[in-house]
This record gives structure tokens, sequence and C-alpha cells, in this order.
């Protein structure tokens, strides 16, 4: 056992304390018997598939405790763990199992049997179902050596999501995992006697590295929420001592719609933990109403994703901010020369440290254009107050040129966000003759209705003529990935196949 088994080490020190509860079929495993139960694993993976160290598993299942004991088996044997997306289309699977090319495959086989029958006429690897294979792991003796978990070694291979191109492996190593797990243990005061129920999916860090792998090395507790129910959520918040919560902001909204928000008290939860997107300030101060503060942060799957943080106390006074470094990161702010900018300037954050990924898999050329000189180059555009408090300006790749002028849909986003009956916003640049590009705006609304005039009165009181969309485009719902970002690229098809030419504001 080593320092980074630390399951191992809990098992050791607190065997007999709750470790982790699964909220759907109501089991819980202490830390015992989730040490046990990788020991069981370990053996199945060693005497069933003759598994090594650098092999692949990829996953197409939820989250629950099973999952779990396999991600500790992986560590210990230095199996890397591929959690695959199962809303992506049969496309995009297909694209990261071959790039991959895992030499085992566990298939949630209820969600996903018609795939799977697809996958195995396609693909020379072995497929299984999930739960025939924890089924048959459980006969095994929770016995044998265990190699030494290497710093440097890769335990994730997690996919972006791919919303502007292919999806890219990204490696996530115990070297990261340990570091992060500091940062945020340390920026978010976590202790043994903290508690958590995780709704986020296994395929994105957010699942593993926000809350989950953060409090059990602290010996915390972790309940376990298949998919993400409003109600049931706030129940379980309310009736349940959970003193943490990660959401995206997609969930908080849906939460605070739910007719039983109304009434809700949550009088053990401490914050709520939120990063992805972008909060609309009526919604920071719904949460507030409830005496519910939001440390809103900033992460990539390449780096933490504990990488910055506004602290709870903070959340109010410093609305709309990523907050500052954590602890063990250092980070600067370039302009186009490579030359830091001073406060309220914008300019390219780059990130340096050991929660830095050491690159994507089969992609060194990209993994040279991301990485220099030990830097990590975000794409994202954002600039540090004078209390040195960071704030998202926008994304490299999201930037378009009007008339000369570049203009960050971020900055728009949260003039829109303003407005007290925008609910969500999104803007994106689309090709224009006479301008290059034009902003778009989509919009969807709480209850009442207000005129794209309306919306474009608001935005002058804050904005320059030449940032104002041409167009704004009202729906019902944005569309969102996986892990509940809006998805732009869907937006700017849809405006050309759809609204292209029943133009608003001219």
């Amino acid at each position: 056992m080593n320092y980074l088994d630390w399951i191992g080490k809990w098992s050791a020190n607190t065997p007999d304390k709750r470790a982790v509860v699964s909220v759907d079929t109501n089991t819980s495993y202490t830390y015992r018997q989730l040490d046990e139960g990788a020991l069981k694993i370990a053996n199945f993976l060693k005497n069933e598939f003759q598994l090594h160290k650098g092999d692949r598993i990829a996953v197409l299942a939820e989250h629950s405790p099973e999952y779990l004991m396999l991600f500790i088996t992986c560590q210990r044997l230095g199996i890397i763990l591929v959690p695959l997306n199962y809303r992506a289309t049969k496309y995009e699977l297909l694209h990261c199992i071959n790039d991959v090319t895992p030499s085992l495959i566990i298939a949630d086989d209820i969600k996903f049997e018609k795939l799977t029958l697809e996958l195995k006429k396609k693909l020379a690897t072995t497929l299984v179902s999930a739960r025939l294979f924890f089924t048959s792991a459980e006969a095994e003796n929770p016995s044998g050596e265990l190699s030494e978990i290497e710093a440097d070694q890769p335990i994730f291979i997690f996919y972006t999501s791919g919303t502007t191109g292919k999806p890219r492996g990204v490696l996530y190593t115990n070297r990261m995992l340990f570091w992060n797990s500091l940062n945020t243990a340390v920026q978010l005061e976590i202790t043994s006697k903290d508690h958590t129920i995780n709704a986020l999916p296994p395929y994105h860090t957010s699942g593993w590295n926000v809350l989950l792998l953060p409090l059990l090395h602290r010996g915390a507790r972790v309940d376990f929420m298949k998919r993400f129910r409003a109600r049931k959520v706030l129940n379980y918040l309310e009736n349940e001592p959970i003193s943490l919560f990660m959401a995206v902001p997609t969930m908080l909204r849906i939460m605070a719609k739910n007719s039983a928000f109304k009434n809700f008290k949550a009088r053990k939860l401490k914050y709520i933990v939120v990063g992805g997107e972008a909060l609309s300030l009526p919604l920071i101060d719904a949460w507030a109403e409830k005496g519910i503060l939001i440390s809103q942060g900033y992460g990539l799957t390449e780096a933490g994703p504990g990488i910055t943080s506004l602290h709870y106390h903070d959340a109010l006074w410093k609305k709309g901010s990523i907050g500052k470094p954590n602890f063990y990161v250092d980070v600067k702010i370039i302009n186009d020369h490579d030359q830091e900018v001073g406060p309220n300037q914008s300019g390219e954050l780059c990130i340096r440290g050991n929660i830095v990924t050491p690159g994507y898999w089969n992609d060194d050329a990209y993994t040279l254009k991301k990485i220099q000189d030990g830097w990590f180059f975000t794409d994202d555009i954002v600039k540090r107050d004078e209390d040195g408090f960071i704030y998202i300006v926008g994304r490299k790749n999201q930037v378009y040129i009007s008339g000369g002028e570049n203009i960050h849909p971020s900055e728009i986003e949260r003039v829109l966000y303003k407005h007290n009956l925008v609910q969500e916003a999104a803007v994106i640049g689309i090709e224009n003759d006479n301008w290059g590009e034009i902003g778009v705006a989509f919009i969807v609304l709480n209850q009442d209705s207000i005129s794209a005039v309306d919306i474009l009165e608001h935005l002058k009181k804050y904005l320059g003529a030449y940032k104002i969309p041409k167009d704004i485009i009202y729906l019902d719902s944005l569309p969102k990935t996986g892990i509940g970002k809006i998805n732009r690229k869907k937006l700017k098809e849809l405006y050309k196949a759809v609204y292209h030419d029943k133009r608003n504001i001219i």
C-alpha cells in the first residue's frame, strides 16, 4: 500500500465507516467493503481477462459504487479506465473505441443491448455486460498481490465533448488526481465529516474529480444517484445531512423551477459547488434567498478540474467571478504577444502545475500545441480585477469579428443574464456579407414574454452599438452537451437551417 491508495488507507484506519451509498438500490458499502470489492475485481480481471498494466477498460454505464470499485482496481493494477459517454451517438462511440483500443468494454446491458450487438460486429475486443461482470467478480476471493501505484501512470482517459470536432482523449494521471484532491480539500474546506450526493455522469471529469474522489481522499461519504431528478435531489438535500453538493448550472435552473423549491430548506448544506457555464445573477439570488451560497469555479478536463474557486463567502459580492487560483496551481494571463496583462485587461489563461495533463492520447501534435514550456494554454479569455478575482470573457474559438471588431459572446451573455426574464442565453457569430460576422442571441425566457426590441433596449444600456447582436431568437430550451454545457455548434446549425431568413432585428 502507498500514499495514493486512499481506499486501502481508510480501510485500515476506519474499516467500518460507511463510505458510499447507492440511492437507487439502497445499498451501502464501508471502506473495508470497498477495499475488498476492488480486490475481488482485480482477481477477476487477472484470471478471466489476463489484463496487465497499461491496458484500457472502456465503460458504458451510469455511476455506481461498483463503478467506483472498478476505478480502485484499475488504479492498483495500472490499468487505464475510459469512461464513455452513453449519450453519444454510435459514430462518436466508435471513434473513441477505435482510438483507445480497449482490451475490455463493460456496458450496461439494459440500456445498451442494441449498441453492444453492433459493436460486436465491428470491433475485435471483448464486451461484457456490467451486471454479469460485477456479479462474476463478487464470487472471487479478496486477496492477491497488487503493484505499487505510480504517480505518472494514467488512471483515466477522458474524451472531450467534441462540440467543435472529433473527441480527443485526455490523459489523467494519479499525480493529477492527488494534487487536484489537495486543491479541492483546501479550497472547499473538506473534512472526514462531509457528505455529498453525486448526480453527475461518470464520463466527465467532474463526475469523479470535483467532489467524489476528493471526499473519499478525506475519508468522507459519497452517495450515488444514477440519474439527476430535480425533485428527488431537492428532497435528498433536505432530508439527508448533505453538507456539499456539486451541480452544473442547468441542474440548478431545473431545481429552482421545480414546485418543491418553494418550500425547500436544506439545513446541513453549507454551499453548492458550480462550474461548466455562467450562472445568471437572478439564479444566484434565488438560491441565496434559501440561505445557500454558490461557490463558482473553473476547471478543464485537461487540468484539475480544481483550478480556480470562488469562496462561498465571496459568492454575492463577486457575482459572476470564477474566483482565484487554487493553492497548488500557477496561472498567468497573456496577450497575443505572450506578455502578461494587467488588471482588467483581457488575455488567455495559462496554467502550470501538477494538475496539468501530460497530453492527449494518440495526438502528440496537439499536445505540443497546447502545452508549451510546462504551461497549458486553455484558449479561455479572462481578466482579473483589482482584487485578484478572475472573470471569464470568452473562448478564443468563440470570438467573432464584426466590422473589424473582436467580440466576446460571454460579455453579451452576462448582460443578457442581468435581465430578470432571461433564464438562459447564448450568443454566436454567424457569417455575413456586409460585416464579416454578426452576433445572434438565443434566449430562453422565464414564464413571461418580452419582445426582441425590449431585449435590444436592455443591451444598449450596457454595451457599445457594435456589440449588439443583429438577431434575437427565442427558444424553449438551448441544446446541451452530455454534461450540460450549451452546444454552440448545434445552435449555429439550427440558425443556418431554420432562422437564417427569418431575422427579428435588422
